[in-house]
């Protein structure tokens, strides 16, 4: 089974910060700019931690981050909230992401949580 790193935005300079810590830490890493073409990317046989931008989903609150939970059980999923308002982070904790991060992120930020959600 493949580990690697995803990231689902719409956000160049997030997607620059990702291809630079996918480098450092030596892990494959995948654009999708939707959660529905993340989740129609999945071949099933990868795993790994894969970062969701509230600002790339679709849907009312947080449907397809729970969209993205279900289909992709094998990846920690990291949420990147639209907003800092403590309810949409508390909803995505309870939903079962992993962690979220804050914009604007910093690179050390985001290379803690993932190595935390990889065990490393």
């Amino acid at each position: 089974m493949e580990q690697g790193l995803a990231l689902i935005t719409q956000n160049r300079g997030l997607e620059r910060v990702m291809k630079r810590l996918s480098n450092r830490l030596g892990y494959g890493l995948r654009f999708s700019e939707s959660c529905a073409g993340f989740i129609s990317d999945l071949t099933g046989d990868e795993h790994g931690v894969v970062i969701v931008d509230a600002a790339a989903c679709s849907q009312a609150r947080l449907m397809d981050l729970q969209m993205v939970l279900n289909e992709a059980s094998a990846w920690q999923v990291i949420y990147l909230p639209g907003s800092n308002k403590k309810i949409e982070i508390k909803e995505a904790m309870s939903v079962g992401v992993f962690g979220c991060l804050h914009k604007p992120v910093s690179e050390r930020e985001v290379q803690q949580m993932i190595q935390s959600a990889m065990g490393i």
